[in-house]
């Protein structure tokens, strides 16, 4: 019993005995795995949800919030799942509230009024620039709204300062916190990540600048194109709490939205190890394309995305086939402003008004 460890133990802080940190297994009740997505998200632990750019994590993201908020089932779902509506808290760094994420969440079939974000222009006192893994405003958010799901988009977003991802005590360190505050407070964690660029790389390998978060996650899902024209592939790469599930297969349509092409037993390792390597740098370009507009609010000039295109090594010749292939399915036009010298051209996604 706890009293047996009273003989050990001398005041660690605040009065507090250090008998009353430890207890004897006879006095923990066994329990069952519960799910937030049977088989794939488990209930109050960490997930984390990986891959390169333009893949479509945040249309991911958006689609799993919806559901769990409207109560209703998503492409990561069985067919027979069923839910009650939730509270859903996002943290993006990434993507404008007001400009696309209420959009998306809205086209997706949200309860708007069960999904939370952060309000900066309310924050005077600096508090929400606090909000970070292993921080007590962190902890107070989460006691407070005491969400079934909580998304942090991106991890690098939520790090606090002075501490080095590729450092993996440091990692361990600030993320750790976040375990205690599934099982305390219910609530469930899923952290956006994008994956690193190395030749052959899969699984644990492709987790960018932490391998330690790969560690910490009950559960990892990867994503990637497959060999076929639009189909992206979601594979479930480690499961703390039940045996692997299938891989996911789907497509996403000129509104962001998600559209099942059914399943496979193949792995991130089979589609990265593929002769070409999953999809044509085109597919790449095209994704790339419209991931970069939907972080710029919808609309940018023409010339700073290709300018952004030479830099991470596409080729002017592929982005205008895939500017080419996205205007000609009607996801994105161009248009000029001005006139004479000062004219400028945009590019623009067609559903963002």
């Amino acid at each position: 019993m706890q009293g047996d460890f009273e003989q050990y133990a001398g005041e660690i802080e605040n009065g507090l005995k250090l008998s009353s940190l430890f207890r004897t297994l006879d006095t923990y009740e066994a329990q069952e795995a519960e799910w937030l997505v049977p088989g794939l998200i488990p209930k109050g632990q960490i997930t984390t949800l990986a891959s390169d750019g333009g893949l479509g994590k945040t249309s991911a993201w958006v689609a799993l919030a919806a559901a769990i908020s409207a109560g209703k089932r998503c492409f990561l779902d069985p067919e027979d799942a069923t839910r009650k509506p939730g509270r859903v808290l996002f943290l993006s760094s990434e993507d404008s509230v007001k400009v696309v994420l209420k959009k998306r969440l809205a086209a997706a079939g949200a309860d708007e009024s069960r999904v939370i974000t952060p309000d900066f222009t309310n924050d005077s006192s600096g508090f929400l620039r606090k909000v970070k893994f292993g921080t007590q405003e962190l902890e107070s958010v989460v006691s407070e709204i005491a969400p079934d799901l909580c998304i942090f988009d991106p991890i690098q977003g939520f790090v606090p300062q002075g501490c080095v991802m590729g450092d993996r005590a440091a990692m361990r360190d600030c993320m750790a916190p976040l375990v205690a505050l599934g099982e305390k407070y219910g609530t469930t964690f899923l952290i956006i990540c994008h994956t690193n660029k190395r030749a052959k790389a899969y699984g644990r390998d492709r987790i960018a600048d932490s391998s330690d978060l790969w560690d910490i996650s009950r559960s990892v899902l990867m994503m990637g194109w497959t060999a076929e024209e639009g189909v992206r592939y979601l594979s479930h790469e480690k499961s703390n709490y039940g045996p692997l599930q299938e891989t996911i297969l789907f497509k996403i349509d000129n509104a962001g939205l998600i559209h099942s092409e059914g399943k496979t037993w193949k792995r991130d390792r089979d589609f990265q190890s593929e002769e070409g390597k999953t999809m044509p740098k085109r597919e790449d370009a095209k994704g790339w394309i419209i991931s970069t507009l939907e972080n710029r609010g919808g609309k940018m000039p023409v010339k700073d995305l290709y300018s952004l295109a030479e830099s991470i090594g596409f080729t002017e010749k592929t982005l205008e086939r895939a500017k080419a292939d996205l205007a000609k399915a009607g996801s994105i036009r161009t248009f000029g402003k001005g006139y004479g010298v000062d004219k400028t051209y945009y590019i623009e996604l067609c559903y963002f008004p």
